[in-house]
Formats: structure tokens, sequence, C-alpha cells
């Protein structure tokens, strides 16, 4: 899990909780909800839905511009298959939003785009990186080095937000911090051992 999956998590439980500024961050990395500016475009849907140009693997240090591309279609594949956009506290949550508040009614439509869902790097999963925990402990001392409130949490993937305060949360959603988060993930996951 990389630092946009875990802040996917975050934003999401942010979302459910009401305590999400509900503004996109325009760096690498962090998440908003990836692909909720798309899903709420009536003619996104049909365009991405069908589109097979856009390559789900993303690359190592992949750019938020990337990371959009892929969540964009991903997510109007969910809406063409009928998952709506769902707002809460006036921020629009997208199709993810709809589906973590009712998974059971858009799992079909969910299990139907599964072959269209963005795949991180292979650098950043652990299962086929043999080397991943000791580059991830990397990323961690990268990061922090740099001021960043990051860390690795014991056998879980990525890196975590800790302490987990709004504060912290927000540190990591700036520019600079995506950048650097980019830059360290870079520097330490396309090393060789």
């Amino acid at each position: 899990m990389t630092i946009r999956k875990v802040c996917l998590c975050a934003a999401v439980a942010a979302l459910l909780a009401g305590g999400c500024s509900g503004s996109k961050p325009s760096g690498p990395r962090v998440a908003s909800i990836p692909g909720s500016s798309a899903a709420s475009s009536a003619a996104a849907p049909e365009k991405a839905a069908g589109d097979s140009v856009v390559d789900r693997v993303l690359p190592l240090g992949a750019t938020q511009e990337q990371i959009d591309r892929a969540y964009d279609a991903y997510y109007a594949c969910w809406t063409a298959h009928g998952v709506p956009s769902t707002k809460q506290g006036g921020v629009d949550g997208g199709p993810l939003l709809t589906y973590k508040l009712n998974a059971k009614k858009y799992q079909a439509a969910v299990d139907a785009c599964a072959d269209r869902e963005p795949l991180n790097a292979p650098e950043l999963d652990p299962q086929q990186n043999p080397q991943y925990w000791d580059q991830l402990r990397d990323e961690a001392r990268c990061v922090q080095a740099k001021g960043l409130p990051l860390q690795v949490v014991p056998g879980q993937p990525g890196l975590w937000v800790r302490p987990a305060t709004d504060a912290n949360f927000r540190k990591v959603r700036t520019d600079e911090a995506t950048e650097i988060q980019r830059d360290c993930e870079l520097q330490s996951f396309a090393k060789k051992r």
C-alpha cells in the first residue's frame, strides 16, 4: 500500500466523519479521492469507461496526472456500471464514497471493473519485491528527515501518517510534501540492493 492508498483510506474515513476539506491536492501521491473530479463530469464516464489506452500499472514515482488518469478511468467504469457519486458535507466523494456507504449494493459494479483497478509499480508490491520492507524503511527515513510525519507500521505496506492528527494529514497533502514523498519513493525503491 503506497501513501496515496493510505491517504485514500484516510480521506474516505475523514469524509465519512465529515472532517475533510474537500480540496484536491495538485501534487502526486497524497489522496483526496482519486478520480472524484471526473466522476462528477457527465461526459467523462462514457469516454473513460471504454478507454483501453490508460495503463493501469502506475510507474514508480507516478505523477498526480498519471494517478488521476488511471483512477478516472477506473471510477468512470464504476459509474458506467451504475455507481453514482455521493456528496457529503458539501464534498463530492465520487463513486468511491457511494461504494463505501453501501458496498453490498454496488459490489457487482466494482467487480465488473476489477480489471481496470490501478496497480502500483511492482517495486511497491511486497509480494513482487523481496527488498520491499528495507526500501520502505529507507523511504520512511527520507521523508522523516525532511519533516514529514510518516512512519512504517509493522506488517502494513506503505507509509502511515503518525500521529494521525488533522494537522499531520494536512501537512502531508501540501504540494511540497507530495514532491518530497515522490522523490523519496524514487530514491528508495529505484536503487538496487
